[in-house]
């Protein structure tokens, strides 16, 4: 185990001593994501954030290397130093204390997910509006593990049931295993659409108020990378660049998303 360490910490050292040498230079950078349709699509490459991030490595004159993993595993290679950062997070205190991020890439709205068949006689339904969470803990919440609501969920004692995906909770939504599912409201209807026919996905609707309003969405990097301040404050430019330089807004019309700020 120790030897384990020693060789990491001096992996990490070498890696720091040539920074500065391999910053001017075209550098690889390895990032991770999971499939998150419709930011990230299963064809990869033909997708928002892919290729957001294509645009801002050229301004930083880097090649980001991008590995599709669980977002568990995603979170654990950037705590390991096996990849610099992961996208997209939302900012939580838990965070924030192990990660840096960077500015906002995306913005996104999340709300309650609730399925309903009308020819099924089924009275007992999660209300249209809510005022606070606690008012939500006579329903079964699905959720995934790792998201930012977990810990929100437990302190206010929300049931919750987790899966592996949006797929898996929206099936077991309209199956009536769950009650209620948060996600991405563009997330959410994107998925829907493509799992189900007409007459099911129209079944579908969300809770008022949403969970997050107009969430900031981002690249979050470990503290320990190395040399890691220096390429958010190249990546943060880089973005800025090609929001200025109409590369964003293109990028969002060609993938048929919306502006938010």
């Amino acid at each position: 185990m120790l030897m384990i360490s020693l060789i990491r910490y001096a992996v990490v050292l070498m890696i720091a001593l040539f920074a500065p040498t391999i910053a001017g230079a075209n550098h690889k950078l390895v990032i991770t994501t999971n499939i998150y349709p419709p930011y990230v699509r299963d064809d990869v490459e033909e997708s928002f954030l892919p290729a957001l991030f294509e645009e801002i490595g050229k301004e930083m004159g880097v090649t980001f290397v991008l590995n599709i993993q669980p977002w568990k595993r995603c979170e654990q290679s950037v705590a390991d130093l096996e990849a610099w950062g992961t996208f997209p997070y939302t900012r939580t205190p838990e965070r924030d204390a192990r990660f840096l991020f960077s500015d906002p890439i995306y913005f996104s709205e999340s709300r309650f997910f609730a399925y309903h068949d009308p020819n099924e006689n089924k009275t007992n339904q999660p209300p249209e509006t809510y005022d606070q969470l606690s008012d939500l803990k006579p329903w079964i919440i699905g959720g995934i593990q790792g998201y930012y609501y977990e810990p929100l969920f437990a302190q206010t004692g929300l049931y919750t049931d987790y899966a592996l995906s949006e797929r898996q909770n929206f099936e077991r939504l309209m199956l009536g295993r769950i009650d209620l599912f948060p996600a991405a409201t563009t997330v959410g209807w994107h998925l829907i659409n493509q799992m189900f026919p007409a007459e099911v996905a129209r079944n579908f609707r969300t809770l008022d108020p949403p969970l997050v309003a107009n969430a900031p969405l981002h690249l979050m990097t470990s503290k320990d990378y190395p040399n890691t301040e220096t390429w958010l404050v190249r990546f943060n430019k880089a973005l800025q660049t090609i929001h200025q330089n109409g590369t964003f807004a293109r990028l969002v019309e060609k993938y048929g998303l919306v502006m938010r700020y």
